[in-house]
């Protein structure tokens, strides 16, 4: 099992989710997929579903949905919702018993608030996983990545990588592969993988504990 975060919201946590399943499930791994919390929608549990053929309902993949695009904070309280940790933590066991490897994605950066005293990194702590990281290959991306590392690790979270989404054509970065370098220098962390579209891209699996 393996929680997939990343450094900001949009940064392609949820199309790298698919493509990892997608990989696992060609080697015939049983894989399933879930989203906790999803804000402003149902369309990144809708994708993923969609993309690994899973029959699971969307309440089981995802058990706490709002409708506002907001933290999830924000959006329950804006729906006057009382996000149940314990309603989330009975469809993850459920799914653990389904599958032979979860993915649990989440919902934007790892400093996001659930509720009160509650963030997304407190959730990957309290579901007991290791996690990926997903960045981006532009300017900007060493400080992000080296502080959500740095923060994940102070909360006795193990990163076990980090993939690069990129959502910039990076032969257009300037000097991306010394920001890679950087990124796994000055982070003491390494660059498990790079994606540039659904056929192009690379993944490190020996990396992810696999069954």
């Amino acid at each position: 099992m393996i929680f997939v975060t990343g450094t900001d919201t949009g940064i392609g946590k949820t199309y790298v989710s698919a493509i990892l399943g997608k990989i696992l499930k060609e080697k015939g791994i049983n894989v399933g997929y879930m989203k906790p919390v999803e804000s402003g929608g149902i369309e990144d549990t809708a994708y993923v579903r969609s993309e690994l053929g899973l029959n699971n309902s969307f309440e089981e993949l995802n058990p706490v949905n709002l409708k506002k695009p907001l933290s999830p904070n924000i959006s329950a309280k804006i729906e006057e919702k009382e996000i149940d940790i314990l309603k989330i933590k009975a469809a993850f066991e459920k799914l653990k018993e389904e599958y032979e490897f979860l993915i649990v994605e989440g919902a934007g950066g790892v400093a996001v608030p659930i509720k009160k005293d509650f963030l997304i990194a407190d959730l990957i702590k309290y579901l007991d996983l290791t996690c990926i990281v997903v960045s981006r290959p532009n300017l900007g991306t060493i400080n992000h990545t080296i502080l959500t590392v740095d923060f994940l690790r102070k909360k006795g979270i193990t990163v076990l990588g980090v993939i690069i989404n990129c959502i910039t054509d990076v032969s257009k970065v300037p000097y991306y592969e010394e920001t890679f370098k950087s990124i796994e220098e000055f982070g003491n962390v390494e660059i498990i993988g790079i994606v540039n579209d659904k056929k192009d891209f690379y993944i490190d699996l020996k990396k992810l504990n696999l069954p």
